[in-house]
């Protein structure tokens, strides 16, 4: 506005002076023409003014305006974006209610990563998923990584502080990866079904397995943490997975310390009511002591999931002396045993019935025998002999990322 006014100014000043000087320097003009000019000089002044400041203003504006179509070319594409991971997230049928639910967990997670003081025993616990442990190693774990051999009330080693340092930073840093191993229908190898598996990267881009980092990380408090990100991200999975094939399977191992916790299990039941239109293909997975020692808690917090339609699958089978009639009842489909026991020739497991009528004995409560730990093609006939229907081991795939799984 000064700007304007100082220039204005001059005009009028320019003006006064034309209509001044003009009779002086130009003989015979009246005075009054004088002052005409000076007023004509300053009204070309200020239309050459105006002319000039409209042009450099719509210059101006037109640059802004490009400028905000940019920003906004931006923001709709940001937009996009961002709605198309919530797409994904929320699974095709746009399911929000369970997003936030998941976003609610993962809140939780990170607080409880920001504290280094491993909770106590009286201390009510999230939600705590046990880690899928698997039954063979690979054979190039590094060696420095390698948990020693001492028991568990020994003190931590420089090997566990630097597997522990691995698995903080991996939590801190989004280094918590999804592994998935096939689960084959025999004799066709056909996938059905994967197990869902844990594995953390470390700065080097090494990748250590449960069984490396499971006991340290359990002793410093953040397996729930590990265990729970794995389920968020399994669901996730299945989200996109049944877009385009919905009779695939996902096994996730569940700790019954979960349903133990009474101030958690409610939101955990919450959680899986808001994706209980993912029952058919979760598949929850006990190992056989938690089922065999379930609490009357446990046995409610089975019966409530079983009636969202949640299946359910009994692994580290030590024993096959079952009541597979109860076992049926409680929604047990799926009983995992060691390929070994099963095989013809061997002692195998305890049961109260005959190797031979085991399998028609499942069948019979509508539960599915996988056999696993299956490494060789001796092992696979021996498994067709008995009538073994599903198997899973190392030589129909080893645990690896979503993305390179077929």
């Amino acid at each position: 506005m000064l700007y304007h006014s100082v220039i204005i100014i001059a005009y009028a000043l320019t003006a006064v002076v034309v209509a001044v000087q003009t009779p002086i320097y130009i003989a015979g003009i009246d005075p009054v023409i004088g002052y005409w000019a000076g007023g004509v000089f300053f009204l070309i002044c200020a239309l050459v003014h105006d002319f000039i400041m409209r042009h450099i203003e719509r210059a101006r504006f037109q640059r802004d305006l490009i400028k905000m179509r940019s920003d906004l070319d931006m923001a709709e594409t940001g937009l996009d974006r961002f709605d198309n991971i919530l797409g994904r997230l929320a699974g095709k049928d746009g399911n929000m209610d369970s997003f936030a639910g998941e976003m609610q967990i993962l809140r939780k997670l990170l607080k409880q990563l920001s504290t280094d003081q491993k909770p106590e025993k009286e201390e009510e616990e999230e939600i705590l998923l046990s880690a899928d442990e698997e039954l063979v190693e690979a054979p190039d774990e590094p060696p420095h990584l390698l948990r020693n051999s001492e028991g568990p009330d020994e003190e931590i080693l420089p090997q566990d502080e630097a597997i522990l340092e691995i698995v903080r930073s991996g939590l801190q840093e989004n280094k918590v990866d999804l592994y998935l191993q096939p689960i084959v229908r025999l004799p066709q190898r056909r996938t059905l079904f994967y197990e869902a598996f844990s594995r953390i990267r470390g700065p080097q881009g090494e990748v250590i397995t449960p069984g490396q980092y499971l006991a340290v990380a359990e002793n410093a408090g953040l397996i729930g943490t590990i265990d729970n990100l794995l389920l968020i991200r399994c669901v996730q999975l299945i989200r996109r997975v049944r877009q385009r094939n919905a009779d695939i399977g996902f096994f996730v191992n569940v700790s019954a310390r979960t349903l133990n916790d009474t101030a958690f299990f409610r939101q955990f039941v919450e959680f899986l009511d808001q994706n209980k239109d993912l029952s058919e293909s979760l598949i929850l997975e006990f190992a056989q002591d938690d089922v065999e020692n379930a609490s009357e808690t446990v046995q409610k917090g089975l019966a409530t999931l079983a009636k969202m339609g949640f299946s359910f699958s009994v692994d580290h089978v030590q024993r096959l002396d079952f009541d597979f009639g109860e076992l049926g009842k409680r929604h047990f489909r799926y009983l995992k045993v060691a390929a070994e026991e099963l095989l013809p020739g061997r002692p195998g497991l305890p049961m109260d019935i005959h190797p031979d009528d085991l399998r028609e004995a499942l069948l019979r409560e509508n539960i599915e025998l996988i056999a696993s730990m299956v490494e060789d093609e001796d092992t696979v006939i021996g498994l067709l002999d008995v009538e073994v229907g599903f198997g899973q081991g190392y030589l129909f795939g080893v645990p690896r990322p979503p993305q390179s799984v077929n």
